[in-house]
């Protein structure tokens, strides 16, 4: 069974940058921040390469369903219930991910 965050009837959210969403990139760092706003996992993720300029763009960033990243994505399910802080991340693709410490 796939872990999940959803309550009963609650959508839970995550944000993400458009190219994973768009071009189909691959999901390379991943960190869980305070949640924004109610139903928000506090989930981000990235491919790791994106450059700042291109972070500096709101309209990079995609608000999806946490389920949708985890369907497209399933390697990151093993991670949601990290705890906030927590961040993880990969060189390649087919690398499993680690743990950073941001310490």
């Amino acid at each position: 069974m796939t872990p999940t965050l959803k309550a009963s009837t609650e959508t839970i959210t995550c944000v993400v940058t458009e190219v994973i969403m768009t071009e189909g990139k691959r999901i390379g760092y991943m960190y869980r921040a305070d949640p924004a706003k109610p139903g928000d996992s506090g989930w981000r993720f990235l491919t790791g390469k994106e450059s700042e300029r291109y972070m500096d763009q709101p309209k990079h960033y995609i608000t999806c369903e946490l389920d949708q990243i985890v369907r497209d994505h399933p390697e990151v399910a093993a991670f949601l219930a990290s705890p906030i802080g927590a961040s993880f991340e990969r060189d390649e693709d087919d690398e499993p991910f680690v743990a950073v410490d941001l310490d």
